[in-house]
C-alpha cells in the first residue's frame, strides 16, 4: 500500500482527461521519498521473516 500511495502521489498511471499531460504540473501531496524508504524497509523485513520461516521449516523434524 505504501508503494501504491507513493506512485499515486507522483501521478504514475494517471492521465489528465481535459488537458495534455505536458501542461499539468504535479505537486506530490505525500512525502514520496520517505514512503519509498518505508516500503524498502518493510520489504526487507518481510524477506527476513520469510527466510526465518523457511529455515525453521527445514530444521524442524517431521512428525511420524
Amino acid at each position: 500500500m505504501i508503494t501504491v500511495a507513493a506512485n499515486a502521489a507522483v501521478g504514475e498511471g494517471q492521465r489528465g482527461y481535459r488537458q495534455p499531460w505536458s501542461e499539468l504540473k504535479m505537486v506530490p501531496a505525500l512525502p514520496v521519498v520517505e514512503l519509498r524508504r518505508q516500503a524498502d524497509v518493510l520489504a526487507r523485513q518481510l524477506r527476513e521473516v520469510d527466510t526465518m520461516i523457511q529455515r525453521t521449516n527445514w530444521e524442524a523434524e517431521l512428525l511420524d
